[in-house]
């Protein structure tokens, strides 16, 4: 069993990365397809002539094509990609596209890489924090872009207010389209195999939110689910009394806290 992994992982090329997919930067905006299979290590062994359902007739037996895995796995992750939520000025964003200014964006960068190459052995999350405009949200949307194509995994990506706090309120609002599907959307968060949580700790801080915030927190704590934080705040100073000091806790042993402050890089744009 692990001679048949080890090849199946040698029959992709570091052009892909061993993933036997490729993506066409800026495909998406001209209306055309963002992930392709690998034109070196997938296209050239692919007999099918790219029709679905993908097989090839060898001596009267059918037989899946050398490509068919990999087209059917692009298929899942355009579907997963479309529910995601990330940005669409983050869309489709790789490591490389992030510029790491100074040391503290450098070591993230590193640890972004490493949680993409390594998921899902890697069981500590990430909590991204520092100020605005050094590329936090940028970086989280990456790793959960990275980690969608490489292995097809629900992801999700939500703001805590303008997301995932509206879109509680909206549910107890009778006539709403979300009306009584509060407990869904909990569910629905606290059971992605990934979630990133942007801009963590501009809530108000009610009663209500704070509960909400550690049942989310808490349950993907006991899930053992990767979860990425972002925030503007030092959680060790900031979260100290949240909660108690509970949503802290929680974080400290779900995730690596690294700093990722300096200069706005949006003055540059």
């Amino acid at each position: 069993m692990q001679a048949d992994k080890k090849k199946k992982f040698n029959d992709f090329c570091n052009y892909c990365d061993k993933t036997g997919i490729v993506h066409i930067p800026g495909s998406d905006l001209l209306g055309e397809v963002p992930l392709i299979p690998c034109p070196k290590c997938v296209e050239p062994k692919c007999t099918c002539n790219k029709k679905e359902p993908f097989y090839i007739y060898d001596k009267g037996e059918i037989l899946d094509c050398f490509c068919r895995n990999i087209r059917i796995k692009i298929n899942k992750i355009n579907r997963i990609y479309n529910r995601s939520g990330i940005d669409k000025k983050f869309r489709w964003k790789r490591i490389n596209d992030f510029k790491a200014e100074n040391k503290l964006s450098n070591e993230a960068k590193k640890y972004a890489y490493e949680i993409a190459k390594t998921f899902p052995r890697i069981k500590k999350g990430l909590f991204l924090w520092g100020n605005p405009g050094t590329g936090k949200t940028l970086l989280s949307s990456i790793i959960l872009t990275e980690l969608i194509i490489r292995n097809a995994v629900e992801g999700k990506f939500i703001k805590i207010s303008r997301t995932y706090f509206n879109r509680l309120k909206a549910t107890f609002v009778e006539g709403s389209v979300t009306y009584g599907q509060s407990s869904e959307i909990e569910k629905e968060l606290e059971n992605a195999d990934i979630l990133v949580i942007d801009d963590f700790g501009v809530q108000r801080d009610s009663p209500w939110e704070q509960e909400t915030l550690y049942n989310l927190v808490d349950a993907r704590y006991e899930a053992e689910k990767f979860t990425i934080f972002t925030s503007n705040n030092n959680p060790h100073i900031s979260f100290k009394e949240l909660s108690d000091g509970r949503i802290l806790s929680r974080i400290k042993e779900m995730c690596r806290i690294m700093e990722i402050s300096g200069k706005d890089y949006r003055e540059n744009l």
